[in-house]
């Protein structure tokens, strides 16, 4: 609590070996004269909360503190008491058939009485609905009864009978999945992609009949326990290729006891830090009454001790798994002695202290490594030894290069290596057995060309991954394209390069023909531009995670995105978009996060799953060239009257963030935008939460600018040499800004320009009047003609390094009469 109240103050401190008084003392000194709100979540005994609320003291400031709590006992020792109402008997019957998939009222074949009993044993409490619907849904009704018999159902809360029924119901293979998420602790977020591959280092996941790979097995077990709500998956994180999960605390609460009653894991942790190695043996003989007592599975939390116990415990001889989490332990016992281990986590542990990981290489049992935001001295060389690895992930480790070793792990399914700076990337091609390849970041141009080429040798991959430090030019582009029509099992691509700047995306784009079993696809730095024509429901039917730039975005493109039967997630930046283009009730009917670029609007029944909206309103209208490229945005409120979004037939909605761009708007425009949106989202039924930004405030106009830009008339002084390499979109951007332009009379000043430079210029002010929706009348009058050169007076001048085409350098070229 108190590194989250003030990380830069007590971040350094080590606070491992206080006591209660000595926290509390702190805490309450640090709050002494702030009003302060604090959510203390799920206190279990009397003795916790009196310590909570001693350090809490009241201060007279207008502080409050909230406390849930399972226990009773706790809550004759709160001061206001407001217990949670459990669903009405309507809305249980609501829940418990939407999970088995019937119609409300449809009368079942085991009659409704059956029904109707096993909902009121719920007692309205949501886990349990979930979870005896979840364990009857692949039943035949004929077994109801049975099941309802053999949960043996009480009076009052009936959620830990029917959650250890489901687990003692479920497959042995799906058991030990289930048991070994007790490592982790509660309240933990979890990966699903790192815990399958460990639930295969850990030798749960076996192959049916040799069909499909370990991985996609580990998958379906995860599934399977997703279904039988043990395990509940959560939204999108920060990481786009990262799909995240928790359990239940009652859930946790049930597997916790089993692993411990079972010898399945034995742990150490924050209530055992000051236990002795004598107490530990006493402890472990009368909590476990198996006479299988090794410990083969560790679990180190939130613990601080002088040395690891190992010797007590015939540890080396027998231990299978180690995890160490959030941990200090100042001796550490070589991890070369664990020789028979299979699976070593550690994560954020041993604060500054490098852990050793000399003669990494003799453990050649292990199949997974994972060490997270732990420093270690260095990578071994002889981490090349571990030819039975299969996951190899290294996060933050504090290590500059990932040895060439690495490249030798041949059955290597899994490679994550994130901050580091030198990477083996010439021999990548060596890992053939990988399926999943995360890389960050790959620095310098020759080790992005060798990691380009090598990737085409990978054609198990089904997930990657990867940052560069620099841009992707075209070459690299298309080698990259080449490597990718050669990845025929790809589910899932991420590409990032040089952060803060877009490179234009190559024609060869076009070329590539991803798999029809994508599912996630972002590509984060190349601006393309338009759409890729393959994005569309017959070529990527699976895709649910879209995050794409593109310069233009046609009506079209939304149309073909709205069909995507299973887009889920939808992250689309432009330049310039259709105006007003109208979201109907067909499309986006699974979108549950939507961030664009413009405004849209929304008809009843629009996105039924959308909880998240992000999306652009444009104050005025602007015009620009970007990258040779001519945009324009127009006004929200011309093509959405009185911005009228319809936001409240979006029946999910629960989160919006807006960004008002200022381009080509007074202050007193953006202000009424911002007013008319914020009515728009604060009269939605759901009250979702707001966040309005601003951008461009640096292109807002004054009244008097506002003025000039919209003048029927100007006139304006041309010098060529300054403006004769101007592209085309230069001159129409700057005309398409006076919208009512009706006439234009241009100054050319030919002084030092050559005669071919002078109708060059002249071409493009023409040119840039035909395409103006006016059509205005130009009139063009030369001078300082006698100041004409010949092409062969004067060498070529190239552009100095200030050059800048940008349409506010134009504005400075082309100066207005007064």
């Amino acid at each position: 609590m108190l590194v989250e109240l003030d990380h830069q103050k007590y971040s350094q401190v080590d606070m491992a070996r206080w006591d209660a008084e000595q926290f509390s003392n702190e805490l309450h000194k640090f709050l002494e004269d702030k009003r302060y709100f604090v959510v203390v979540d799920d206190i279990w005994d009397k003795g916790s909360w009196e310590a909570i609320r001693y350090a809490l003291k009241d201060n007279s400031c207008g502080s409050r503190i909230i406390m849930t709590t399972r226990n009773s006992e706790v809550v004759t020792k709160a001061e206001e008491l407001y217990l949670q109402k459990h669903l009405s008997d309507e809305n249980s019957k609501k829940l418990f058939y939407k999970r088995i998939q019937c119609e409300e009222g449809e009368s079942l074949d085991v009659s409704g009485e059956l029904s109707r009993k096993i909902i009121n044993k719920c007692c309205g409490i949501p886990l349990a609905i979930i979870a005896i619907a979840s364990l009857l849904v692949e039943r035949p009704r004929e077994e109801w009864s049975k099941i309802y018999d053999s949960i043996g159902f009480g009076n009052g809360d009936n959620t830990t009978r029917i959650l250890a029924y489901s687990y003692y119901d479920l497959p042995s293979y799906l058991k030990p999945c289930l048991l070994h998420l007790s490592i982790f602790g509660e309240d933990y977020v979890l990966e699903t992609k790192s815990i399958i591959w460990m639930w295969i280092g850990e030798g749960f996941v076996h192959l049916e009949k040799e069909e499909g790979s370990l991985f996609e097995a580990g998958e379906r077990y995860f599934n399977e326990l997703v279904n039988r709500s043990m395990i509940q998956p959560m939204g999108y994180s920060d990481n786009p290729l990262a799909q995240h999960f928790r359990i239940h605390d009652i859930v946790f609460d049930l597997i916790n006891k089993l692993s411990r009653d079972e010898n399945f894991v034995t742990f150490l942790g924050s209530k055992e830090q000051h236990a002795s190695p004598d107490r530990l043996r006493r402890e472990k003989k009368t909590s476990m009454p198996h006479s299988d007592s090794k410990v083969r599975r560790l679990a180190v939390r939130d613990h601080h001790v002088q040395r690891f116990p190992e010797d007590t415990m015939d540890m080396p001889k027998v231990l299978r798994s180690l995890n160490i989490m959030y941990s200090e332990i100042e001796i550490m016992t070589p991890l070369y002695i664990f020789r028979f281990c299979r699976v070593l986590y550690i994560q954020d542990s041993y604060n500054n202290r490098p852990i050793s990981l000399k003669h990494l290489g003799r453990l050649l049992h292990l199949k997974y490594i994972e060490i997270t935001n732990t420093l270690v001295d260095e990578l071994p060389k002889d981490i090349g030894r571990l030819k039975s690895l299969h996951t190899l992930i290294l996060v933050k480790i504090g290590v500059d290069e990932l040895p060439p070793a690495v490249c030798s792990l041949t059955q290597l399914m899994c490679l994550a290596a994130i901050a580091f700076r030198r990477l083996p990337s010439d021999r990548m091609g060596n890992l053939t057995s990988l399926q999943q390849l995360e890389l960050d970041t790959v620095v310098g141009r020759s080790a992005a060309k060798d990691l380009v080429v090598e990737l085409r040798k990978l054609t198990r991959l089904r997930t990657i991954a990867i940052t560069f430090s620099e841009e992707l030019e075209e070459t690299l582009q298309k080698a990259l394209v080449q490597s990718l029509c050669n990845l025929p099992e790809l589910h899932g691509l991420l590409l990032r390069s040089s952060p803060g700047l877009f490179q234009k995306g190559a024609t060869v784009w076009e070329d590539w023909e991803p798999p029809m079993q994508i599912r996630r696809l972002l590509i984060v730095g190349i601006r393309f531009l338009q759409l890729p024509g393959w994005i569309n429901r017959s070529r990527l039917p699976h895709l649910c995670f879209l995050s794409q730039a593109v310069y233009v975005v046609g009506v079209h493109d939304l149309d073909n995105l709205a069909r995507l039967p299973e887009l889920s997630y939808l992250e689309l930046g432009s330049a310039s978009w259709p105006p007003g283009y109208t979201v109907g009730t067909d499309g986006f009917r699974n979108l549950r996060v939507c961030a664009v670029g413009t405004t849209l609007k929304f008809q009843m029944g629009a996105m039924p799953r959308l909880e998240e909206l992000q999306f652009t309103v444009y104050a005025g209208y602007w015009s620009w060239v970007d990258d040779g490229v001519l945009l324009e945005q127009l006004p929200t409120k011309e093509g959405i009257e009185d911005l009228d979004l319809g936001l409240d037939n979006l029946l999910s909605l629960e989160q919006v963030t807006v960004t008002v761009d200022c381009s080509g708007a007074t202050a007193a425009e953006v202000q009424e935008v911002e007013a008319m949106v914020t009515c728009a989202v604060e009269n939605h039924p759901n009250r979702p939460t707001v966040k309005m930004d601003r951008v461009c405030e640096g292109s807002i106009l004054s009244d008097e600018d506002k003025v000039a830009l919209l003048q029927r008339h100007i006139e304006e002084r041309v010098s060529v040499l300054e403006c004769k390499d101007e592209p085309d979109a230069q001159f129409i951007s700057f005309l398409r800004r006076r919208r009512r332009l009706q006439k234009a009379i241009f100054s050319i000043d030919c002084a030092g320009a050559s005669m071919c430079e002078v109708e060059k210029v002249e071409a493009a002010l023409r040119r840039a009047a035909e395409v103006h929706r006016n059509h205005p009348t130009i009139q063009l009058i030369r001078t300082n003609t006698d100041e004409i050169v010949s092409s062969s007076d004067r060498p070529d001048t190239e552009l100095d390094d200030d050059h800048d085409d940008s349409p506010e350098n134009l504005l400075c070229k082309l100066q207005i009469k007064h």
